[in-house]
């Protein structure tokens, strides 16, 4: 939640004295935790380069100070992907009792995918709190462990917190929730935490992106808006309802609040690649494709590693636009990159062949990507996709059906594809085996591959009694 202070006025007033101190203006004086919140808003703005200038400056007036070297060591790690330099940094610390002193060494462990040996260490590091630092030691820790994603160990640490009626709590609980995927849980989490706070962007954004996640456009959209409310330029709510518009098929509104984030936020991709989904859904390909350009330049400034997912998109657009030559240029560049599946890509290589009416060489990236992937049940779902994406319908049909029942479960999307296979094909009978199993086993993507069939507000849940009863036998 630290972008909501950059957005006080007290930091306001910090950051325009030290600005104007830079210029030549008259010397302030400022601790090494306000130079380093400067300096973290530096870095969260994508100026790298100013936050280190602000952090030396900080370590030359207080040498070995914990705030400005976790800063550079976080750098380092994250930005810089240099964990032996961000351990050199932490090692700089004078205070080696700092309880963030044993958070940055525990989060170069989890960063570097060794979260056990964290796990380890921080359990060494309990025996050295003192008491009165306890409830806070195993709320951050377990704070660290969600920041990434580790559920399990996030919910260790968080079970030896009594402090459950505290919002840290109940905010890890509600994250906890919605990355294993029980999203009803999480929700109901957050719009507690707004009973309490109705203030908070960031809980407004956590709502928004449970119901996002649930497919519950309108109250995301909702959520996204009391964001905007409170903070305008807040870059997750911009995201956020961009998104529902996008969902709601509101292409030409939710490029505004699209490209609105991808100004506010000149590090992040997102608000770009929605966006230029967006236009080309609007059928306005130079647009749609200047901003996966962008995303493009973007990465490979600050994310490389999502370098594969632009190069893919493009594809995409450049084989629906009639170019697969330029498309099979961004499938080379992807495969160089060493970072994908070599059998996805292959089926990716595949659809740009038959959506270009060049079956034959479609037909043999397809069955080279199921051998050479031993028959995998994902490989084969995604050929039927597009398949059925390219109106192959009987093929792709063919192809779902010859999956077993643990295949099919493995990949409880594939029902869906096998109802809306059946349905387009006339086959009522067939059609509501698999939608059954659809809604039950996967009703999130029910909802995304076969919403079309039924009333926009219906849940997943009825669509089964709504094909019974209304549903003609073609």
């Amino acid at each position: 939640m630290q972008d909501s202070y950059f957005d006080s006025n007290d930091f306001k007033d910090i950051l325009g004295k030290y600005e104007a101190q830079l210029a030549g203006g008259d010397s302030i004086y400022l601790d090494s935790e306000q130079l380093t919140d400067i300096a973290e808003y530096y870095h969260w703005m994508g100026r790298t380069a100013d936050a280190l200038d602000t952090a030396d400056y900080a370590l030359s007036m207080f040498e070995g100070a914990t705030a400005p070297l976790v800063l550079k060591a976080r750098i380092a790690l994250l930005t810089e992907n240099d964990p032996a330099k961000a351990k050199r940094l932490a090692e700089q610390i004078y205070d080696k009792t700092d309880l963030d002193y044993y958070y940055i060494k525990a989060e170069i462990l989890v960063a570097t995918c060794h979260s056990q040996e964290a796990d380890m260490y921080l359990e060494t590091c309990l025996d050295l709190v003192d008491d009165n630092d306890y409830p806070d030691f195993v709320l951050d820790s377990a704070i660290l462990f969600i920041d990434y994603e580790y559920t399990e160990l996030a919910s260790k640490w968080l079970s030896k917190s009594d402090e459950t009626d505290l919002a840290d709590y109940r905010e890890v609980q509600g994250r906890i929730f919605y990355y294993n995927g029980e999203y009803e849980k999480s929700e109901k989490i957050f719009n507690g935490l707004i009973d309490d706070n109705p203030y908070s962007t960031y809980y407004w954004n956590m709502l928004a992106s449970t119901q996002l996640a649930m497919s519950h456009l309108s109250d995301a959209l909702t959520s996204s808006e009391y964001a905007l409310a409170i903070s305008p330029d807040d870059e997750d709510a911009l995201l956020y309802k961009g998104q529902a518009l996008m969902r709601l098929k509101n292409y030409d509104t939710a490029v505004e609040f699209l490209d609105h984030h991808a100004r506010v936020r000149p590090t992040n991709i997102d608000g770009l690649l929605n966006s230029a989904f967006c236009h080309i859904h609007l059928d306005n390909y130079e647009e749609g494709m200047r901003r996966l350009k962008e995303a493009e330049r973007r990465a490979e400034k600050h994310c490389p590693e999502r370098l594969s997912e632009i190069y893919q998109e493009e594809a995409f657009t450049y084989s629906h636009y009639g170019e697969p030559a330029l498309a099979l240029e961004c499938l080379d560049k992807m495969e160089s990159r060493n970072d994908c599946d070599p059998n996805e890509c292959m089926v990716l290589r595949g659809h740009i062949y038959c959506e270009n009416g060049q079956q034959e060489e479609a037909q043999k990236c397809y069955q080279k990507a199921v051998v050479d992937s031993m028959f995998s049940p994902g490989v084969m779902l995604r050929v039927a996709v597009s398949l059925y994406d390219n109106e192959f319908v009987q093929v792709a049909y063919n192809i779902l059906s010859s999956m077993d029942s643990n295949d099919l479960d493995s990949q409880p999307q594939s029902y869906s594809y096998l109802a809306i296979c059946a349905h387009d094909l006339g086959d009522k009978e067939k059609f509501l085996e698999h939608l059954k199993n659809a809604t039950s086993k996967s009703p999130i993507a029910a909802r995304a591959v076969l919403s079309s069939l039924f009333p926009e507000d219906m849940e997943p849940e009825g669509y089964y009694d709504y094909a019974i009863n209304n549903m003609q036998d073609k």
